[in-house]
Parts: structure tokens; C-alpha cells; sequence
């Protein structure tokens, strides 16, 4: 294992020296232009090979050896005339001088471009331009972006800091402004030209799927400036109820469904929710949750004012994202601030967190972020057991340094603890005693019955990597990343219920006893190495690639019970005999007991981007991906492709192949081969049209309207089974097939005084045993037909604002029981699978939020309230006993209304 840590390693090291490398090999190098922009023309020395050499030839050997760029027209420059040059070095400045006398020309210098002309030509007059260059989505600046006067070779780049400044001649028109992974734009110069510039760049990703859901607020200033298709950090916290969490914000989004105000969990278009793949600065992360043990309630662990930007892709995703089968949860986190030091403290009803960042040194920063709750307050206020005590917190942050403006180093870190627990308690209730009449005669009886409970269990998860970005020039970059991932789960529980009945008929003792104990613990770990480097390369303005490939080394170490066992002993069925009726069930049999299996998983994908116009772009590519455990090699192509007309509207469709390799708990067994548990395929098939109407983009006034028709064929499946718990088992099978269809919409508006979105899904989601002979298909747990969800921010003026948020969901199918009676005894029997949906699903949530300004720190102060209405939610049903043997359904109901009030502090 470490030696092949070392060899990663190595590679890793390997790869970062080679984009170094590469760098020398492109022309385009933004540092030494700089420089020579500084620099007189004399102090620039060029060296001429050979004495004799004509016009061309020099102009090209100056070019070679400087990053100079010679600008004429051939009519007045006498390229093929030869020039004797006196001596094998000289300088630039004299070489000009002399090429001048010799051949009649005028040479003017504009920053790294020289300009040659006829002598006594009038070179038209010039002006300076200034401008930046910004992601349109998040509005961050994009350094190192490629400008150029349209139809010339006259150009220039951006700075570190996105911007750049041009000098044109008075009739240039317009601009071509292009950036590696963007669709490159032409933008039409105003005839006012003291006014900066600023050019918004749409990336490749953007237009084929409209995915980018949050992005983080660069400067307060550009407000106004931030894209229509972005939330910011106030937004999120606002529509996400208690507790800020970017995991809750996307549940309101269309495509995506929950039924649960407490769980940061989430289904898409009918897919599981192990069906998501979330990463972080594309290093994956597994259950990045909060409260594992509770089956109603989780919160993501990932810090909302940390997030540069979150896309999240709910289906036909390109051929760089892998080994899920549903949606894409992508994660950017952002680096500190490089100016100052600055930071946020916040406190509320629920946890404690900060966040400070600023500068190390000139080339460096941090960002650091920490979160403690007392969770269990809050429960004691929803009138919860007692006995059960949460508690949760979280580290995490990033450290950035550049080795010079053209090489980035991120060192990113997330860790995360939990503990829980339930203080042994035991009910006994009882004996009661009665006296029943079963045949007109009295019989003297007792009863007495009870429970015991007693549970532990502390998560643990650690992610760190270390990425390393060169970006070679305008047109290429190389990305390279080594990433550890370690996760802990230790859970312990044991629980147990008794009854005793005792009748005297006459002279006959008749006696009714049974006993049942249930068991669970699981310790687990899992452990992951993972290499991945990725390259794009702009090679022309119609046509980008992005190549990558990752290596990724898995160990899972699990020791898992859980079982169930008891025994009754009765005397009615067989009277005076005793009749016993012991049991032990194995929920999970497959796996019980300890298992220790190291395996690796390899993949590569290849994207080709093809922007035939200003209106149409395709995204053509494939993947494979290599599963050493069960030996299993897929390939996945993918074609996606976008046109958007003049007036607004924007055209998307995609269609893929999308495998999901099955994880530690649907394996058939821990030894590698290829009869072990196959990958999960779906097939992708999406369309949709958006349209927007922007009012006025310097208030962000505009309209949006999206629909999205889709249709997922599944094959392979590993059919599942879910308890009332929440608890999923599954078959650890390719037993299953399926489908899910549907329709997704939404309309968002903004206004200064307005911002929110009201979004509807319509879905049917199936699925088929393989050994079902007759071909009977049944819901999925995750079919939600119907499902509303609505935000709004008003703002109320003197820095006031309410946000408002409406969830309806139709209810998730599930499989019924019915009582049946077998002489004196009942028992619940399961009906069809999934035959029934739960009732519908109701919530309504309001938060009021106060800015102002404390000893001269920008303040915030916040009341929420979660189930306004108090509507009572049935998460599930448990079915039982009562004392009389009786049968009886329990509703497993959510939690009521929970008000909160919390502030926050930036300094």
C-alpha cells in the first residue's frame, strides 16, 4: 500500500512538472510580455544567424526570440529584400533603425505589438481601451483570457486580475474574446470609448445545461452585475429554513424532491440518492451528511460562505463525470481573500460557526471554517425523547498559493464528526390484571409488557487533497489533483420487547410469553487514494477539447450484525402442551460478519466541443470506467447539444449512457471477480427550451421560464428495500430494470424588491423484477407524481427582508401491510410492493432577516420559523402490537413547527 502511495505520489509530482514544462512551449507567455512592455528597445539583444538575411526572415527570428508580434501590410513592406546585419548580436531598437534607412519603413510600437509602415504613410489614429473579463454565471474574473481585434492578429490577454487594455485604431469595430472551456464571443466596440468593458464569457457547460444553481459574491460593488442563472450566499441561507445548508437549497429546485424539512438528502428524477455524485473541486466526497443515525433529519456538511460556485446537473451530463447514474452535485470552493484579513461569526438556536480568511504573503491565502452544534437544545423544544442526545461539527478549508500568475496550488481539507446517543432506558408497563368473559365464564387474566433501549454511534469522515492548475496559455490548461478520503462509522444498538399474558380457565394455567431482541452494529471504514488529471485545450475558436484520466484505490473494512431473534413459548395452540417458537433472522446475511477488501477503480473520458457558430455547440465525448471488483468495464458515450436564438430562447437536448458501479453494501461478496455485482446502467434521454426576458440588466429585472422533458431507462438495477426507518437493503443482485419518465418546470423573477421562482415536476418512476415471469412493474420508492416547490424574498425596505417557502409533494410510494387474523393469534402481512403512496406532503416556511451595522460591523439578525402551519407529515408506518395482541399502524410523523432565531457578525 505505501509503496504504491509513493508511486502516486510520484506521479502526481511528475504530472505538475510537466505542465511546467509545457508552459516554455507556448508563445503566448503573459509574464514576458509584461516584462517587455517595461522594457526599452534597446535593452531587448537579438541574436541574427547569418549575415545576409532578408526582411521576413528577421521579422520571424525577432518573433522567436521575443514575444514581439510584427503587424503589416505586405503591399508596403519589402519582405523578400535582404539586409546586411554588422553584427551577430545588436539591439532591437537599432535593428528597427536600420531596417528603417535601409528600406523606407516607420516602425511604432503598441505594448508587445510593433506596427510596420511605408515611410510617410499616416498610421491611423488610435485609443486605449480598458475592460475585464468575467465568468458569466458567478462573475468571477478569468485571467489569462485571449483578446483580439476580429478578422486580425492584433490582440492581447488579461491580467491575473481578468483585465486588459488594448490600443485600436479608430475604425476597429469589434473584439474576439476567447477562454479554454468558454464559448468564445465577438462584442461590438461602443462609439463612446472612455467607458470600461466589460465582456461576459459563457462556459461550454452553461449553455449545453444550464446548471450552475449558486455562486459566490466576488465584490459588493458588482452586485447589480451577478447572472440571472445564480443564487448568492444570502439567498441560499434564506430558502434553506434553520440551519444554512447549499444541500437544502437545491431541494427547490425542479427535477428534485425530498418530503422532509430536516434532511439534506436528496432524490432526482426518480433516482435513488445514492444515485448522486457530489464533489469538491472535483475530488468525490461519500455521505457528506451530518446526523447518519437519525432517519428523519441530516445536514450537508459543506459551509455555504466557503462555495465559489455549485453547479448541480440533474440528468445528461458530459462525459467527464462519472460512475453515477442520476445528477451531478459539483462543488467549487473558493480561495481567501488576498487583500485583507476578514471574516463571520454566526450564532443561532442550532450551532455556533465562523469563518476567517485573508492573505499569506503576495502569492498566497486561506480560508478556514468551523461549525459546533447544540442541536440538542432544539429537539428538547420539538418535545423529543429525552433520552436522545446529537451533536455534529465540522473543519474545513483552503489554503492557495501560486507559484507565479500561471501556476496554482489549492490545498483543500474537510473533517467532520459526529456522536450520538440513546441513554439506556426500560419500560415496563404492568401487570395489569382483568378479569374476561370469553364464554360467559369469568377468567381471572394479567398482562404485563415493555421495551428496552440502548444505542451509540460517532461518524467520522476526512477529505484532503492537494490540486495543482497550469494554465499553459489562453488556450490550455492542465488540471492535476491527489486526494485522501477516510471515513469511520461505529454504530452500536440493542433493543428488546417482552410480553406476558397469564389466563386461569378452571383449573388450567394458559399462558401466552414471547421475547424479541434485535442487535445491530457496524463498524465501518473506507478508505480512498485517488490520482485524476484532466487537460483542455482550446486549439481553435470553434473547437476545444478536455481530456482526463484518474486512478482511484479503495479499502473497505466493515464488521456488520444485524439480526433479530426471540422466542415464544404458548400453550393455547397445543393446551396442556407448550408449543415454543424460536427465531433468528439475518437482515443482511450476504455480509455478516467481517469483511476486508482492498480493490481500485480506473477511468478516462474525452470531450470535443464544437461551437459551429455563435448559436449551436455540441459537446460529442465518451468514458470508460474499469471496476476491478467485480472486473467490470463499461463504456459510456454522450452527445450534448444546445442552440440559442436572438430572442431569448435557448434549445438543450442529450442523450448518454451512464453506469454506476456498485458500493460496499451492494456487493455480492469481497472477493474480486466478475460474477460479483455488476455495474447499474440508465440511459438517458432529455429535452428542454428556456426563454428569458431581461427588463433591465443593470437591476437584474428579468424573466426566465424553463421546461424539460426527460425519460431514464434503467437496466441492471440492484432492487432495494426500505424499512420504516429509512433504513435501505438491498438484494446485492443485477435483478432488476426499470424507467422513469417525466416533466420539469420552472418560471423565476427578480427585481430589486423581488426575488424568487415557483417550480413543478411531473414523474413516473418504475420498476421490474427480472425473475417476475409475468413482467409486473411497480413504483419505485422515489416516485413522487406530483411535486411544487416555491421561494420568494421580498424586501421590506430600511434593510429589511422576509423570504417565504411553499413545498407540496404528492407522496412516495411504499409498500402497505394488511392484519391477519390465524386463529387467536394476528400478524401483518406485506401486500404488493409499493402498491400505495403516502399521503401528500405539506409545508410552509417563513424567515425575517434585519441588516444593520454594530461598532461599524455589518450585522444581521434572523427569525425562522420551519412548518409554519404545523402541518403533521407521515414520514412512514410502523406496524405493531398493542398489550391485547391486537394489531395497530403507527404513523412515523416528521417534526412539528420549529421557530429559530440566530445573528451574524462580518468583520
Amino acid at each position: 500500500m505505501k509503496s504504491k502511495i509513493i508511486q502516486i505520489f510520484q506521479i502526481f509530482i511528475f504530472c505538475s512538472f510537466i505542465g511546467l514544462a509545457l508552459e516554455t512551449l507556448f508563445k503566448n507567455n503573459l509574464l514576458a510580455s509584461q516584462r517587455l512592455e517595461d522594457k526599452k528597445l534597446e535593452d531587448v539583444r537579438i541574436k541574427m544567424t547569418g549575415r545576409d538575411i532578408s526582411v521576413e526572415q528577421a521579422f520571424h527570428m525577432i518573433e522567436q526570440q521575443t514575444d514581439f508580434k510584427f503587424f503589416y501590410i505586405k503591399e508596403d513592406v519589402p519582405l523578400h529584400d535582404k539586409i546586411i546585419i554588422p553584427q551577430e548580436e545588436e539591439s532591437l531598437y537599432q535593428i528597427l533603425q536600420d531596417f528603417g534607412k535601409e528600406f523606407d519603413l516607420a516602425f511604432s510600437r503598441i505594448n508587445n505589438q510593433i506596427v510596420a509602415k511605408k515611410n510617410g504613410n499616416v498610421l491611423p489614429k488610435t485609443y486605449k481601451v480598458q475592460g475585464t473579463v468575467r465568468d458569466a454565471s458567478t462573475n468571477e474574473p478569468l485571467a489569462f483570457a485571449s483578446i483580439i481585434v476580429d478578422g486580425t492578429q492584433q490582440g492581447t490577454m488579461t491580467d491575473a486580475s481578468g483585465r486588459f487594455t488594448i490600443v485600436l485604431a479608430q475604425n476597429t469595430n469589434h473584439l474576439r474574446c476567447s477562454y479554454v472551456g468558454y464559448k468564445t464571443e465577438v462584442v461590438a466596440l461602443s462609439e463612446q470609448k472612455d467607458i470600461p468593458l466589460t465582456i461576459r464569457l459563457y462556459t461550454m457547460d452553461m449553455l449545453l445545461q444550464d446548471v450552475t444553481v449558486y455562486a459566490h459574491r466576488w465584490d459588493v460593488e458588482d452586485q447589480s452585475e451577478v447572472s440571472m442563472l445564480s443564487l448568492q450566499s444570502d439567498n441560499i441561507k434564506n430558502i434553506t429554513s434553520a440551519i444554512p445548508d447549499v444541500m437544502r437549497s437545491i431541494q427547490m429546485l425542479p427535477g428534485v424532491s425530498t418530503n422532509n424539512e430536516f434532511s439534506a438528502k436528496f432524490n432526482v428524477r426518480g433516482g435513488n440518492q445514492d444515485e448522486n455524485l457530489v464533489l469538491v473541486n472535483g475530488t468525490q466526497v461519500y455521505d457528506p451528511f451530518h446526523i447518519k443515525e437519525a432517519s428523519n433529519a441530516s445536514i450537508g456538511i459543506f459551509n455555504v460562505d466557503m462555495i465559489r460556485k455549485m453547479d448541480l446537473i440533474t440528468g445528461g451530463f458530459t462525459a467527464r463525470y462519472g460512475d453515477r447514474m442520476s445528477s451531478v452535485l459539483n462543488i467549487d470552493y473558493r480561495e481567501g481573500n488576498r487583500d485583507r484579513v476578514q471574516g463571520t461569526v454566526s450564532l443561532s438556536m442550532t450551532n455556533v460557526d465562523a469563518l476567517v480568511e485573508g492573505p499569506i504573503g503576495e502569492r498566497g491565502s486561506f480560508i478556514i471554517a468551523g461549525r459546533k452544534s447544540y442541536i440538542e437544545y432544539a429537539l428538547k423544544m420539538l418535545d423529543a425523547d429525552p433520552n436522545i442526545n446529537i451533536s455534529f461539527y465540522d473543519v474545513q478549508g483552503v489554503i492557495g498559493y501560486s507559484l507565479n500568475p500561471k501556476q496554482n496550488f489549492l490545498l483543500k481539507f474537510i473533517h467532520a464528526g459526529d456522536t450520538f446517543f440513546n441513554n439506556p432506558d426500560r419500560n415496563v408497563h404492568g401487570p395489569i390484571f382483568a378479569t374476561e368473559y370469553p364464554q360467559g365464564s369469568p377468567v381471572p387474566t394479567s398482562r404485563k409488557w415493555g421495551d428496552s433501549v440502548d444505542a451509540r454511534a460517532s461518524y467520522y469522515s476526512n477529505m484532503i487533497a492537494l490540486q495543482s492548475m497550469t494554465i499553459l496559455s489562453s488556450s490550455a490548461l492542465v488540471k492535476s489533483e491527489i486526494s485522501i478520503y477516510d471515513q469511520r462509522d461505529e454504530e452500536n444498538s440493542w433493543n428488546d420487547d417482552f410480553y406476558n399474558y397469564r389466563g386461569m380457565y378452571g383449573s388450567a394455567n394458559i399462558f401466552d410469553n414471547y421475547k424479541n431482541e434485535h442487535l445491530y452494529r457496524n463498524n465501518l471504514r473506507i478508505q480512498t487514494l485517488e490520482l485524476n488529471s484532466s487537460f483542455d485545450v482550446q486549439l481553435i475558436s470553434s473547437y476545444g477539447m478536455k481530456a482526463g484520466a484518474s486512478y482511484q484505490h479503495i479499502n473497505y473494512i466493515q464488521d456488520l450484525i444485524y439480526q433479530s431473534r426471540g422466542e415464544r413459548s404458548e400453550n393455547f395452540s397445543m393446551y396442556p402442551y407448550t408449543t415454543v417458537h424460536p427465531y433468528i433472522q439475518n437482515y443482511d446475511a450476504n455480509m455478516t460478519g467481517e469483511i476486508n477488501t482492498q480493490s481500485y477503480k480506473a477511468a478516462g473520458f474525452l470531450e470535443n466541443i464544437i461551437q459551429l457558430n455563435d448559436q449551436l455547440l455540441f459537446n460529442i465525448g465518451g468514458r470508460f470506467d474499469y471496476f476491478d471488483l467485480n472486473k467490470d468495464l463499461t463504456w459510456s458515450p454522450r452527445i450534448n447539444v444546445a442552440y440559442r436564438t436572438g430572442s431569448g430562447v435557448v434549445v438543450r437536448g442529450a442523450w448518454g449512457y451512464y453506469y454506476q458501479s456498485p458500493i460496499y453494501r451492494q456487493i455480492a461478496y469481497p472477493v474480486a471477480s466478475d460474477t460479483n455485482t455488476q455495474s447499474e446502467r440508465a440511459i438517458h434521454s432529455v429535452l428542454g427550451v428556456d426563454y428569458t426576458m431581461m427588463f433591465n440588466p443593470l437591476i437584474q429585472h428579468f424573466l426566465k421560464i424553463k421546461l424539460e422533458g426527460y425519460r431514464k431507462r434503467y437496466d441492471n438495477l440492484i432492487s432495494a428495500r426500505q424499512t420504516s426507518e429509512g433504513m435501505v437493503y438491498y438484494s446485492r443482485k443485477n435483478d432488476a430494470t426499470g424507467e422513469a419518465w417525466g416533466i420539469d418546470g420552472c418560471i423565476t423573477y427578480s427585481h430589486p424588491g423581488f426575488y424568487g421562482w415557483i417550480s413543478y415536476g411531473y414523474l413516473q418512476s418504475d420498476q421490474r423484477l427480472i425473475h417476475d415471469t409475468l413482467g409486473h412493474s411497480f413504483p419505485r420508492n422515489t416516485d413522487q407524481r406530483h411535486t411544487i416547490a416555491a421561494t420568494g424574498e421580498f424586501g421590506l425596505g430600511s434593510d429589511w427582508t422576509m423570504s417565504l417557502r411553499f413545498v407540496y409533494g404528492s407522496g412516495y410510494a411504499y409498500t402497505p401491510q394488511v392484519a391477519v387474523k390465524n386463529g387467536q393469534i394476528w400478524s401483518w402481512i406485506q401486500e404488493s410492493p409499493n402498491s400505495d403512496y403516502m399521503s401528500p406532503y405539506k409545508r410552509v416556511d417563513v424567515r425575517i432577516n434585519k441588516d444593520f451595522q454594530i461598532f461599524g460591523k455589518s450585522t444581521s439578525v434572523f427569525l425562522d420559523v420551519s412548518n409554519l402551519f404545523n402541518f403533521a407529515n407521515v414520514q412512514a408506518y410502523r406496524y405493531n402490537f398493542d398489550y391485547l395482541g391486537n394489531p395497530s399502524r403507527e404513523e412515523v410523523k416528521l417534526w412539528s413547527i420549529l421557530p429559530t432565531f440566530g445573528m451574524s457578525v462580518r468583520f
